[in-house]
Parts: structure tokens; C-alpha cells; sequence
């Protein structure tokens, strides 16, 4: 029987780190002993890769392998702002006196000019609005009093009637999947690029019940936002930090109230616009 039966646990551990310490040290000398006797060519290789190993390893300031930045929130409300500021347009409407007034803003939902914004606007009169020097007016296309918002088609004006621009449409997000403190970015004012940032605050929704199947869904009403802008932002898009727009602000500041409208009643009242026209019906000979 070999002495080895009667060692401990801890004197184990100390023998196997004490042969790993001679194996390491003799595979140390029999490499240095072969680097010395082989050929210089093999030798200024072997040189070579260790250095560029090397090199890969420190190539970051702090010593250790990079790894990719990270996204920080500011990023991504700047490239969210890039993305919709183009759709965004500032409405006026000529005043009494001659001149003209703001009157609202529309968010660009397709390329060839249709827009939505709060019904309220309507009615101040002929909306016009000017992208690229040329002046267009919105043409009404759905001002359904049941809804708070509206759809109209930008026309061209005057000598530009002729004018085919294909505009830049912002994309829907989900307003369903929107939690309370996430960041909503509002593009508004007099001019629709004044940039307003804050946070959902509040949520409103209610419950749909269908008896026959038994289930209930809950259905967003109202997106309160932290910011509270001037009627001249009313129509303005509710922005997420993905660059969706997620709803629409309906300011009424004769009665004090500010709605942020969800997208899901703008994308109902765009299919309804786009969805075909029913075919007429033959009439029997």
C-alpha cells in the first residue's frame, strides 16, 4: 500500500499545484532550449505572432479587449427627432386683418401628402403650409366630429398647382405596449420644429367586455404627456424614442385641456381613407 492513501484533501491540492509548477517549468525550458537551437527564419515568426498577439490584446486605451459604446437616450431622441421633424408641418390660416396666423400642426402619414391633425383646426379656415418654397393647402378628407382627429391632402397652391412631390411619411408605433415614464417627444410650435421633451405621465384607459367569447380588453383613451405646449402645437405627433409616433396632442386651451390622442384612431381613420372603393352594382337589363 503507497503512501499517497494517507495524505489529506489539503495535501493533495498542494501536490498537484506543486507537479503543475514542475510541468510548467520544464515546458519553459525545453521551449527556450528549441527556440535557441532551431533555424532564425522559424525563430522571427514565432517573434512576430507574439507581438501582433500582443498588440490585439492592448490595442484599447484601458488594456483590456473593446467592446462596442453604449446607446445612451440622448442618441437616440436625436436620431428620433431626424426621423419626423421632415413630416411635421406648421398650418396658418389668413386673419381678418390680411395677414396670417398659426393655426396648428399635421403629421405627414403618406408619400403623396396626406396628414393628420386635430379636427379643431378645421375649423380656423384654409390651412396652408410651405415645404420646400413651394405653398400648399390642406384639402379636407375626413373631419368626422366623432373623432378628435382629422385627415386632409396637401395640394399646391397657385403656380406650383402642377407640382408632383413625393413626401416622407413618419411610421406608427404600438401606443398599447406604452408605459408610464417612458419618453415622449413632442415636435410642435409655431413653426413645427420646436422640440419639446418629457415623459408619459398618465394613462387612461377602459374596459371592452365581449359576453359571447368572455373576454375583455383594455383599450387606451388619453397618452398624458409632462409637457404642456400652446394651441399652436395641437395636431403635433407624440414621439417615442424609437422615432414611432405613438399618438397626437389635442390642446383646446379655451377649456383648458391637453388629450394625446393614440395612434390607433389616426391608423383607423387612415385605412378607412385608403380602403377601396366598392365597385358599383350592375343593374339587370
Amino acid at each position: 500500500m503507497s503512501n499517497i492513501e494517507y495524505l489529506t484533501k489539503t495535501q493533495i491540492v498542494l501536490l498537484t499545484l506543486f507537479v503543475s509548477f514542475v510541468a510548467s517549468m520544464a515546458t519553459g525550458i525545453v521551449v527556450v532550449t528549441l527556440m535557441q537551437q532551431s533555424p532564425e527564419p522559424v525563430t522571427q515568426t514565432l517573434t512576430k505572432v507574439v507581438e501582433r498577439t500582443i498588440e490585439k490584446i492592448t490595442s484599447s486605451p484601458s488594456g483590456s479587449l473593446s467592446t462596442p459604446a453604449p446607446i445612451k437616450d440622448e442618441d437616440l431622441m436625436v436620431a428620433a427627432i431626424d426621423r419626423n421633424i421632415k413630416s411635421t408641418v406648421a398650418f396658418k390660416v389668413a386673419s381678418t386683418e390680411g395677414d396670417s396666423r398659426s393655426a396648428g400642426v399635421g403629421t405627414i402619414v403618406t408619400a403623396d401628402g396626406l396628414v393628420i391633425t386635430d379636427t379643431g383646426n378645421f375649423g380656423q379656415g384654409i390651412l396652408t403650409t410651405t415645404i420646400g418654397g413651394i405653398q400648399y393647402a390642406l384639402q379636407v378628407v375626413s373631419n368626422d366630429k366623432s373623432n378628435t382627429l382629422g385627415l386632409g391632402r396637401l395640394v399646391p397652391t397657385g403656380t406650383a398647382t402642377t407640382t408632383v412631390t413625393t413626401f416622407t411619411p413618419v411610421a406608427f408605433g404600438n401606443a398599447d405596449a406604452l408605459k408610464l415614464g417612458q419618453t415622449a417627444i413632442v415636435i410642435g410650435g409655431w413653426d413645427a420644429h420646436t422640440i419639446l421633451s418629457g415623459f408619459i405621465n398618465n394613462l387612461q384607459t377602459h374596459i371592452v367586455t365581449d359576453k359571447d367569447k368572455k373576454t375583455e380588453t383594455k383599450v387606451l383613451d388619453d397618452i398624458g404627456v409632462s409637457v404642456h405646449p400652446s394651441a399652436v402645437s395641437s395636431g403635433a405627433p407624440i414621439i417615442n424614442l424609437n422615432g414611432e409616433v405613438i399618438g397626437f396632442l389635442s390642446i383646446n386651451e379655451n377649456a383648458g385641456t391637453q388629450s394625446g390622442i393614440p395612434v390607433s384612431e389616426a391608423r383607423r381613420i387612415l385605412d378607412l381613407a385608403l380602403k377601396p372603393a366598392p365597385a358599383p352594382t350592375k343593374v339587370a337589363q
